[in-house]
């Protein structure tokens, strides 16, 4: 579970890096196809999850998912969602898709167990 915890620390890191640089040198468009995939899922992840958590705070939304919601910083949250989905997809879904109800409870499970690390 450690080993797991510092993957997610380390992948986070790597992300924040790779877009900081890929911005800097305009070079998105050479990187290899699944690190640019997670490249354009991780900013609009990583801005969209502190507004949900702030309408949990509010008492606004999502009720049953809120305990766990707010426990992990959203740039470490993305990146959970993203290797999630890609696991699901490549390993079983059906003809690349994922169910949305599987994939929402296999990444709440992932947050759920890094949040108990955390």
């Amino acid at each position: 579970m450690k080993i797991e915890a510092e993957a997610w620390e380390l992948a986070t890191k790597e992300y924040k890096e790779l877009l900081k640089d890929m911005c800097e040198h305009k070079l998105a468009p050479n990187l290899p196809y699944m690190k640019s995939l997670f490249l354009g899922w991780f900013e609009p992840f990583t801005d969209a999850i502190p507004k949900e958590q702030e309408l949990i705070r509010t008492g606004k939304s999502r009720q049953g998912y809120a305990p766990y919601f707010d426990l992990l910083p959203a740039d470490k949250m993305s990146v959970i969602a993203m290797h999630q989905l890609a696991a699901m997809v490549m390993t079983g879904g059906e003809h690349g898709c994922a169910r949305v109800v599987t994939a929402a409870c296999m990444i709440g499970d992932a947050i759920e167990q890094e949040a108990s690390n955390f």
